[in-house]
C-alpha cells in the first residue's frame, strides 16, 4: 500500500499514511490543526518535547505549526486529519513512501 489523499478541500484533508519500518519523518510543521491515529504498526510521535507511542487506536492532537516528527517502529498506516485554516496541494502527504 502507499500513502495518498482520501479527501480534500478547502478546510479539510484526510490522508492515510503508509511508512515501512525504520522510516523517519523529519521534524517539520503543517498550518492546520492535526489529528493522527495509528491504523497498525506503532508509531513514535514526536511533539512537544514528548515522544508519543501510538498503536492502533490511538491518536493524538496538535495545534497549528507545532512542530512534530514521525518514525515507523514497524510496519505501519496512520489516518491522518488536517483541518481549518485552508487546506492546499502542498500540505498533500500522498507522495510519502
Amino acid at each position: 500500500a502507499q500513502s495518498l489523499t482520501l479527501v480534500m478541500d478547502s478546510d479539510l484533508q484526510i490522508s492515510r499514511l503508509v511508512l515501512t519500518q525504520g522510516h523517519y519523518l523529519k521534524p517539520h510543521r503543517v498550518r492546520q490543526r492535526l489529528v493522527i491515529q495509528c491504523l497498525e504498526g506503532q508509531l513514535a510521535f514526536e511533539t512537544m518535547g514528548r515522544v508519543l507511542m501510538l498503536n492502533p487506536g490511538d491518536l493524538c492532537h496538535i495545534a497549528p505549526e507545532e512542530e512534530h516528527a514521525v518514525r515507523a517502529l514497524t510496519e505501519a498506516s496512520a489516518l491522518l486529519t488536517l483541518f481549518g485554516t485552508h487546506t492546499d496541494s502542498s500540505d498533500n502527504f500522498g507522495d510519502i513512501a
